[in-house]
């Protein structure tokens, strides 16, 4: 089943980032795609992540990396009948990017989990604890493990794909269907 939608962040994830790599262990899971995966830019990401929730048959798990957690939690709001949960890792400071507006008094439109480093760059962990009470979604502190992605040396990231069989299974195992 394809209840599992890839939303990467900056630079499509790269090739050795854990999100292409989990996509090619399960090619039925669907990949967000962006006309320009190098400018961040709210609506414009938001757009093709919310196309993909509207041609759905079923709700989706969105999965998320970066600004991709941005993306997702906006799209979210916007079809949140087409949303079963949000897997949201590493989410990039919506302050650094300057998009906090669109985001500050808007908890998440579906039950979710942050995934979060403590020494994420990205997105202080001081940071973390303020946007995981504005959206109402618990976190999970994973430690010092950076910005959790590629060259932070989380390449196939086997625990992160274990925390979404977690997660999966705490939403609605029949939802996500892992396999």
């Amino acid at each position: 089943m394809n209840n599992i939608l890839l939303v990467p962040g900056l630079h499509d994830s790269g090739p050795q980032h854990w999100q292409t790599l989990w996509h090619q262990q399960h090619p039925h899971w669907l990949r967000v795609a962006q006309s320009d995966w190098t400018t961040p830019d709210l609506l414009r990401w938001a757009q093709p992540v919310i196309e993909q929730l509207a041609n759905s048959q079923q709700p989706l798990t969105l999965v998320a990396h970066s600004f991709g957690c941005l993306a997702s939690l906006y799209a979210a709001r916007q079809l949140p009948e087409k949303v079963s949960s949000l897997f949201l890792v590493a989410p990039a400071d919506p302050d650094l990017l300057g998009v906090q507006e669109a985001l500050i008094n808007h908890p998440a439109a579906a039950t979710g989990r942050i995934i979060a480093s403590s020494n994420d760059p990205w997105m202080p962990l001081d940071r973390v604890c303020f946007w995981s009470q504005r959206w109402r979604l618990p976190f999970s502190l994973l430690g010092p493990l950076r910005h959790i992605n590629a060259e932070s040396g989380h390449g196939p990231w086997a625990e992160g794909l274990a925390l979404l069989r977690w997660h999966c299974q705490l939403q609605d195992e029949a939802v996500c269907a892992l396999k």
